[in-house]
């Protein structure tokens, strides 16, 4: 190889490290500008009770991380872990997945943040659309 071919590669080269220093910066931008547009708190998406045992946790995002026999126990969404609870008291029956996301301002209790909640939805009525909704909505 002549030295000019030499001197040509070496310009290539360093042409080829600039524009991946350039492609890794703007990776490195986008995943910033990602981080920003993930929510920062779960959703607490609500479902009707009896869809838990075969729900498709891929809908809302999570992975099931663990199962016992009542279904799954551990999910992740978003990077963070939430745990399977249930109420044992008077109140209406429900299941959650909530994590804990730190200490109440009165540095006692813990603050939690709800990814999901299976609870049995309310049998309210449903009212009619009016009439000027239905002709807007073009549904008659």
């Amino acid at each position: 190889m002549t030295p000019e071919q030499i001197q040509i590669l070496l310009q290539i080269q360093q042409r080829q490290m600039l524009a991946q220093e350039r492609i890794a910066n703007s990776l490195e931008k986008i995943t910033v500008t990602l981080e920003q547009l993930a929510p920062k708190t779960a959703p607490n998406y609500q479902y009707p009770l009896e869809s838990f045992k075969t729900f498709d946790w891929s809908t809302v995002g999570a992975t099931v991380e663990k199962s016992d026999q009542h279904g799954p126990a551990v999910v992740s969404w978003g990077g963070q872990q939430f745990i399977r609870r249930s109420p044992a008291n008077k109140y209406d029956p429900a299941i959650w997945f909530s994590r804990c996301t730190g200490k109440a301002e009165d540095g006692k209790s813990n603050t939690y943040e709800r990814l999901i909640t299976f609870k049995p939805l309310s049998k309210t009525e449903i009212d009619p659309l009016p009439e000027k909704v239905r002709a807007l909505a073009q549904l008659d």
